[in-house]
């Protein structure tokens, strides 16, 4: 007879999953796809164990990568984007203006900001990422800046942006899964996200203080701005397809079609930019990216990439993450956690704390973004309300532990996109400052009662 897991039994699956992964992915330097998708097997035979049909594992894979298709969709078009705008000059044109407007001591701090306001515009850290954050992580290799360093100043602001705006769709989740007004929680949220973008600004500050993030002299940058300049057309009407999609984002038109307009807009400035432009190769950019030939080594690196083609690693990383997801949330493994965890909930930080370990858990184990929000917002419901706290304290434990501690997983959603729009490995995610402070300002505040709000409060 079909039974859920058990807590010892979720508890040894728990430590098997966990151990195949960082072995794997940690210790072996597999790409994650495998270890997953291996795990993904110990559960499903540990299901057939416990009696689940499978036709039942079935409903949940396909329920789980559901939650990931406008993502994937999203990632595609991003891809298809990046392609036309090393074609037609974007890029080039804002790391041309950028290598001589930003200076190298301020240069991570700035990138936070900046990509912080597109998220909060945007709604989206995907879309922000995919746009500025690839015309950052150019003028950062112009800088000889670290990668994985630039890439976790992105993702920090990212991460923020798109928590603080109603536009976001996490954000509207965590709200709704709570019961809280939307506007009521994002103000809440804002106890936990502004200083923890204080704190990760100064890091920035004092890393760009503190290291030679030029990476040579003045004649490596100018460089750089000669190979530009001669080998493309620096035009700031390359610029237009960005400034739409960030346009239309404020206006709270959805990512698909905002994304679309901004392709045409971009195949329309490519035309207008790039002499003799043929139908073939602006296809070719589009599916396969951008193949750059000046011979200089750091150029063709960083202008080598984009297209649909090259998104196809993040998105079969997504599908059999949240595929072995589905599988979790069918043998009832993490409910079995959580109920175990519920046992200690005697106190209103210990209710917090557990919280933020179970939506960080969830993360871990599945990579599903959603349902790190959704599990543990349903769970704990009743633990808040026992100790009189409001509704928004939950809302906003679970974006703390679950949204912004989600970029951390490198098989996640956010994790995958990263690593292959931004061309990093998974070390991006020490530098992701902004989602490792987070969850300690929350733990203070859960221990010490400071912007905890009772149930008879209203703000």
């Amino acid at each position: 007879m079909q039974r859920q897991a058990s807590l010892p039994e979720a508890i040894i699956i728990l430590l098997i999953i966990i151990t195949m992964l960082s072995l794997g992915i940690l210790a072996y330097g597999a790409p994650p796809h495998l270890p997953i998708l291996l795990a993904a097997i110990v559960v499903a035979l540990y299901a057939t164990f416990i009696k689940i049909p499978f036709s039942t594992l079935e409903k949940h894979i396909v329920t789980s990568v559901g939650y990931g298709i406008i993502p994937m969709l999203i990632m595609l078009m991003i891809g298809i984007l990046i392609g036309l705008w090393l074609l037609g000059g974007t890029v080039q044109t804002i790391t041309f203006y950028g290598l001589q407007v930003l200076s190298p001591t301020y240069f991570l701090a700035t990138t936070v900001i900046i990509t912080a306001i597109v998220a909060l515009m945007t709604g989206s850290s995907l879309s922000a990422i995919g746009t500025i954050g690839v015309s950052l992580m150019g003028i950062s290799i112009g800088m000889g800046a670290d990668p994985a360093m630039t890439a976790g100043a992105i993702v920090s602001g990212a991460i923020f942006g798109d928590k603080l705006s109603p536009l976001s769709d996490t954000t509207n989740l965590a709200a709704a899964t709570a019961k809280v007004d939307l506007f009521e929680h994002i103000r809440h949220m804002l106890w936990t996200t502004i200083p923890a973008l204080i704190i990760t600004v100064i890091i920035f500050l004092f890393i760009g203080y503190n290291q030679n993030v030029s990476g040579g002299s003045l004649n490596d940058v100018n460089e750089l701005l000669v190979v530009l300049d001669q080998e493309f057309s620096i035009h700031l009407i390359t610029v237009l397809s960005p400034l739409v999609i960030i346009i239309l984002a404020a206006m709270k038109v959805r990512p698909l079609p905002a994304l679309a307009a901004g392709m045409f807009v971009a195949i329309a400035t490519a035309f207008y930019n790039v002499p003799g432009l043929q139908i073939n190769a602006l296809l070719g950019a589009m599916f396969s990216g951008y193949d750059a030939n000046t011979g200089h080594v750091a150029i063709d690196e960083l202008l080598s990439l984009g297209g649909l083609e090259a998104m196809l690693f993040g998105v079969s990383l997504i599908i059999i993450a949240l595929s072995f997801g589905g599988l979790i949330q069918a043998t009832g493994i993490t409910e079995a956690l959580i109920r175990g965890i519920q046992s200690v909930l005697k106190s209103r930080g210990n209710t917090i704390a557990s919280t933020l370990a179970s939506c960080f858990g969830i993360n871990f184990v599945t990579g599903e973004q959603y349902l790190s929000i959704l599990l543990p917002g349903q769970m704990y419901e009743d633990a808040y309300k026992k100790h009189n706290l409001h509704p928004k304290n939950l809302s906003r434990t679970l974006e703390d532990g679950g949204t912004i501690l989600h970029p951390l997983i490198p098989w996640g959603i956010i994790g995958a996109f990263v690593m292959t729009t931004l061309n990093v490995d998974f070390t991006y995610v020490f530098y992701t400052f902004l989602s490792i402070v987070t969850p300690f300002i929350a733990l203070l505040y859960a221990y010490t009662g400071w912007t905890l709000t009772t149930r008879k409060v209203e703000s």
